[in-house]
């Protein structure tokens, strides 16, 4: 029987991406190809109504996720002793769809409730230590082992936190650790007053609350040092063909709309 779950607020988001990555698994030429989700999902209760509004963005979504597994797996090869902090980590089966050498360290992060549900969902193996804890909780990062090189990553994370909770995260991460790698999708700041009217019409009761400016994140953390800058819509387009190529590669002609959601890489 599935389980019911209390989630509230941007926990809420976790079954919209879950829902997402297990109509993209069943589809005839899948994106991310998540051979978990279906297992997952079928272990909790939702709604598949109300998810279906989300539908449209089963590519972006399932393109993003592919990009930074990519990422995860260029650290790992070149730092097999590495670290990957897995920040709001929420339902993703990141540690599962990897093959993580014998010496590296995967930390889940999540809130306790959603960690709790994780450990229940998934059948994760003994090296992958999950804590729950807000990300933006100092305490947890006593875990963090800061001389191995670091990835830390954050998908669908950064954007539900406050500017200073998001500033707190990247300042324990570049001043703590060694050396390492920052991997996060961030949005636009003029897409947040207009989605969050969009999440108004919709069931899920949360809020976008901080958007990325290039220039201030440099000025905040000089430490950072850009590797990558990748458009969700140009992912989008390379994943499909036919018509829906031909959406994404619109989509990406207009500047709004191809700076709306972009993917970064930051060494330091």
């Amino acid at each position: 029987m599935a389980e019911r779950v209390d989630l509230r607020g941007s926990e809420q988001t976790l079954l919209i991406t879950l829902f997402l990555r297990e109509r993209d698994a069943r589809s005839a030429h899948p994106v991310l190809g998540d051979r978990f989700a279906a297992e997952a999902l079928a272990r909790v209760d939702h709604d598949a109504g109300a998810l279906r509004w989300f539908s449209s963005d089963t590519v972006t979504i399932s393109a993003r996720a592919r990009r930074l597994d990519d990422w995860a797996r260029a650290f790992l090869d070149e730092h097999p002793d590495g670290q990957v902090l897995h920040l709001g980590c929420g339902l993703d089966s990141r540690p599962l769809r990897l093959d993580r050498p014998p010496g590296s360290r995967w930390i889940d992060v999540d809130l306790p409730r959603v960690a709790d549900l994780r450990r229940r969902v998934y059948d994760l193996p003994d090296d992958v230590e999950v804590v729950g804890a807000s990300v933006a909780d100092p305490s947890w990062w006593e875990r963090v082992d800061t001389d191995r090189p670091t990835l830390a990553l954050a998908e669908g994370l950064f954007m539900y936190l406050p500017p200073a909770d998001v500033d707190g995260v990247l300042d324990r991460l570049v001043a703590g650790c060694a050396g390492g790698v920052l991997a996060f999708d961030a949005l636009s700041p003029w897409v947040l007053p207009v989605s969050n009217a969009a999440f108004g019409l919709t069931s899920v009761d949360t809020r976008f609350t901080w958007g990325l400016d290039r220039d201030v994140l440099r000025a905040r953390h000089p430490r950072l040092r850009e590797l990558d800058d990748v458009r969700v819509t140009d992912l989008g387009a390379q994943a499909t063909s036919g018509p829906w190529h031909l959406v994404y590669r619109a989509f990406d002609a207009v500047p709004y709309l191809r700076d709306a959601m972009r993917l970064h890489r930051y060494a330091f």
